[in-house]
């Protein structure tokens, strides 16, 4: 009978064992290869710190509350820690705040954003907000200053806010020529980036840039103006994934914002390996470096 409990005893603690080494990776979906990127810097810092990376995400990002659900359930499988991006910030808040009271320390990824109200040991991610500004210094550079300009959203979010505010308010601020004529969103998605792009250029056909607030609707946008003939419009995007690089290495898409995917993963399973060891963080930004990335450059971005 002894020798029975003794093994249902190491069998537990074996069990408890393989689930603390597990880091929970919860990305808001799969359909930008961003996060494809992201998992790629992770993987790696999780795996030489004697981790399993659980990747979880949802069929879609605005699929708010399998996300939450997704969540909870690395909660109760007892993962070490969590690193999650949402595109809706707030729903995260109940999640996180469960991880909380486990003890699990939660990094948030892909946003620089502080949630107020819960512990988010490191956020490691971008500043939009200047990556839209850096967006509008390259069109001018490239208009001269003169731009009639079509911005296709993302879903209704932070993320949509700050990259959009960013160029807006820096063509405000510096460069009068350039004119956002038309917004119209493409909810992250190419198909429906391509159906945004189409619209805009058929109603305001003095359209001569349009910026997609990621690279998988820029890509929709380089559809419609094939489709449409229009080979003069600028089309930029931003996120920096291997398909953008590739378009604008072909001459499509012109350019793209590099946000640093890679880095902002391997950041966010550092943290969380720091958070289990006990560091104590004085910053809990990890920024990661943007670059605007056009056939001038490409090619240090192509693997």
């Amino acid at each position: 009978m002894k020798k029975v409990l003794v093994l249902v005893l190491a069998l537990v603690l074996i069990s408890t064992s393989a689930l603390a080494a597990e880091i929970g990776f919860l990305p808001p979906a799969m359909t930008s290869p961003f996060y494809a990127a992201c998992i790629e810097g992770a993987e790696p810092v999780a795996t030489a710190s004697g981790y399993e990376l659980l990747i979880m995400a949802p069929p879609s990002e605005d699929d708010y509350a399998t996300q939450m659900s997704m969540m909870e359930d690395m909660i109760t499988r007892g993962v070490a820690g969590i690193a999650v991006c949402g595109i809706n910030l707030d729903a995260l808040i109940p999640g996180i705040k469960k991880a909380n009271e486990a003890g699990i320390p939660v990094v948030m990824f892909n946003t620089i954003t502080v949630l107020e109200g819960v512990d988010v040991y490191a956020y490691s991610g971008y500043n939009q907000y200047n990556g839209g500004g850096k967006i509008a210094d390259w069109v001018n550079q490239q208009t001269g200053g003169q731009a009639k300009v079509a911005i296709i959203e993302g879903l209704p979010s932070d993320y949509t806010t700050q990259s959009m505010g960013g160029f807006i308010d820096r063509c405000k601020e510096a460069y009068p020529g350039i004119e956002v004529v038309a917004t119209q969103p493409g909810d992250w998605v190419r198909e429906l980036g391509m159906n945004a792009a189409m619209d805009m250029l058929q109603a305001h056909p003095e359209i001569s840039v349009i910026y997609g607030l990621s690279d998988e609707m820029a890509l929709g946008a380089v559809q419609a103006i094939k489709q449409l003939g229009r080979d003069d419009i600028i089309v930029v995007g931003l996120d920096g994934n291997p398909n953008a690089f590739e378009s604008v290495k072909a001459g499509e898409l012109t350019a793209t914002l590099d946000c640093g995917p890679v880095a902002i993963g391997a950041n966010a399973i550092l943290a969380i390996v720091e958070a289990l060891e006990g560091v104590e963080r004085t910053e809990k930004i990890i920024e990661a470096e943007t670059t605007v990335v056009d056939i001038t450059l490409v090619d240090n971005y192509i693997k």
